[in-house]
């Protein structure tokens, strides 16, 4: 874990309906892990300009909370057929196509403007001599217009000189240093971080579970081969967790032998939540949680774990 506290950390999140549950959790669980040589992040969620869907509008919203020194940006991290990781998914703008990320040649093209007063027939020249294969092996160009609003943004952003980390939460970012540190450059953020494996955010269904007995658990355990057991010091209950699935594509199995899970919450989601574990309701369940969680050898671990914090990669461009 971190060596301190981060307050009032904003969380920026990219605008796919597949990532609204991560605004929901953090607003729940506000405690995001941060690296040893950091400090654990208070995360706040912005009640407007907090999601984006472009390059372009994540630098914008960087812009717009920079003075917090600290952001946290949640994100579709990118890898290629070997599991490699390139870069982040995401359009540079809203004109330039699913094609073009920010990745290694055109956070390096970015990169290249810094330092410099480049002429609209610069950035021209770059974008007609850039081409890439796309996945069903199409030759695309760079359209036209897509660099300048790119750099003038970038430029915005550094001669702020207010926004000192970044903390990426974005698939296997952490294992390619390289696109890390042309990131930190063309942000001109000292220090960014990023998983070196993949991660998840999972939420229990509205409806809740009801628990099991100690012997349909076991059960529930010999049914579900790779599911891990947390067991309460205190009392013994047992919470299971099995995550399916790779990549942003999870399911998960759950199970418990009693109502009362707090212990699970507060001791591997986000300790000092208030989290209430039963539903007030004559015939109470679970209360719905939600969670985060990376892969880790052949496994995962959850946000309160000193895996969850080892899989954070610290990068100084």
């Amino acid at each position: 874990m971190g060596y301190g506290l981060s307050y009032s950390v904003p969380v920026l999140v990219n605008g796919e309906r597949h990532f609204d549950l991560v605004p929901n959790h953090y607003r729940n669980f506000d405690l995001e892990p941060g690296p040893s040589t950091g400090m654990d992040l208070v995360v706040d969620v912005p009640t407007t300009d907090g999601r984006f869907s472009t390059f372009l509008e994540l630098i914008q919203r960087l812009t717009q909370n920079a003075q917090q020194e600290t952001v946290l940006v949640v994100n579709h991290g990118m890898s290629d057929a070997n599991n490699s990781p390139l870069g982040l998914m995401l359009p540079l703008t809203s004109s330039s196509g699913a094609s073009w990320n920010p990745e290694q040649y055109t956070l390096g093209l970015l990169a290249g403007f810094v330092g410099k007063t480049p002429t609209d027939a610069d950035y021209a020249a770059a974008e007609k001599g850039s081409s890439m294969t796309n996945a069903q092996g199409q030759t695309v160009h760079m359209p036209a217009g897509t660099l300048k609003p790119l750099d003038t943004a970038l430029r915005a952003l550094r001669a702020l000189k207010k926004l000192k980390r970044l903390e990426l939460r974005a698939c296997n970012l952490g294992g390619n240093t390289t696109v890390m540190q042309l990131l930190g450059q063309v942000l001109g953020v000292p220090k960014i971080v990023a998983p070196q494996v993949h991660m998840f955010y999972c939420a229990l269904p509205a409806a809740g579970f009801l628990p099991e007995s100690a012997a349909r658990f076991n059960q529930w355990v010999r049914q579900h081969p790779g599911a891990r057991t947390f067991t309460d010091p205190a009392t013994s209950h047992r919470v299971g967790l099995r995550i399916n699935g790779q990549h942003a594509f999870r399911t998960f199995d759950f199970d418990c032998d009693d109502l009362d899970i707090k212990w699970f919450v507060e001791g591997y989601v986000c300790p000092g939540s208030g989290y209430i574990s039963r539903t007030p309701a004559a015939h109470a369940r679970i209360n719905p949680f939600s969670f985060a969680g990376m892969d880790f050898r052949q496994s995962f671990v959850l946000a309160q774990e000193d895996d969850y914090v080892g899989q954070l990669v610290e990068v100084t461009p």
